[in-house]
């Protein structure tokens, strides 16, 4: 196997490439905690395995692939072994990170959809303000919807996710700026040219950078 083809795959249709491994390993943690019995760990490992396998078939870049299942990685993992509370700054490193590689994830799925324009297609600058605009609220509102269901879990099930109403807004002032650094992301990815899909490993380095046909 030739180090290109190890480092970029493709080895198997369920073991496709590095990434894939972090998907498993993600799915090998959420099995440890049933045996162990922590049904905590169970539904964050498995929460976060369910979403990275979901994202799988967008086909995304690799960079954006990666970047989106360590983030998830980070937040599972780091809620599981209680990293939010034994490390000072790792709950704003999260808010941050997921919305980063989040929003610009799903603005790509609903490219996928033809909801909103592809990255990929001849692109001009109303067409980048308005991937930017729409890749922005998407982070803030993932951002928002994760506060709905902390404060829902916190009421209902006497959790203790959220701290006081500055630890809430801090929340949400990270998970905005990470918003925006991801709407900024995906406007220089289109702006650019790099790509809105997964390349196949090869000499033909044009090969897999179309979406597959709807």
């Amino acid at each position: 196997m030739s180090v290109r083809r190890l480092l970029l795959g493709d080895w198997h249709p369920w073991l496709r490439d590095p990434i894939d491994v972090l998907r498993w390993l993600l799915v090998l943690g959420a099995i440890a905690f049933a045996l162990a019995g922590d049904g905590k760990g169970v539904a964050l490992l498995g929460g976060a395995a369910a979403a990275a396998w979901v994202v799988r078939p967008l086909l995304l870049p690799r960079v954006y692939d990666l970047a989106l299942v360590l983030a998830l990685t980070l937040q599972s993992w780091g809620e599981a072994l209680g990293l939010y509370d034994s490390i000072s700054w790792f709950d704003n490193v999260v808010h941050f990170s997921l919305p980063f590689f989040g929003a610009p994830t799903i603005y790509i799925a609903l490219a996928r959809l033809d909801v909103v324009p592809d990255p990929r297609d001849e692109t001009h600058t109303r067409h980048y303000v308005g991937i930017a605009l729409v890749s922005f609220a998407l982070g803030v509102a993932l951002g928002g919807l994760w506060e709905i269901a902390e404060w829902s879990s916190d009421n209902t099930l006497g959790s203790s996710l959220q701290i006081d109403n500055d630890d809430t807004i801090g929340d949400l002032i990270a998970d905005s700026l990470g918003a925006l650094c991801g709407a900024a992301l995906l406007v220089c990815w289109a702006r650019w040219g790099w790509g809105s899909v997964r390349r196949i490993p090869g000499e033909n380095r044009f090969e897999g950078t179309e979406a597959p046909a709807r």
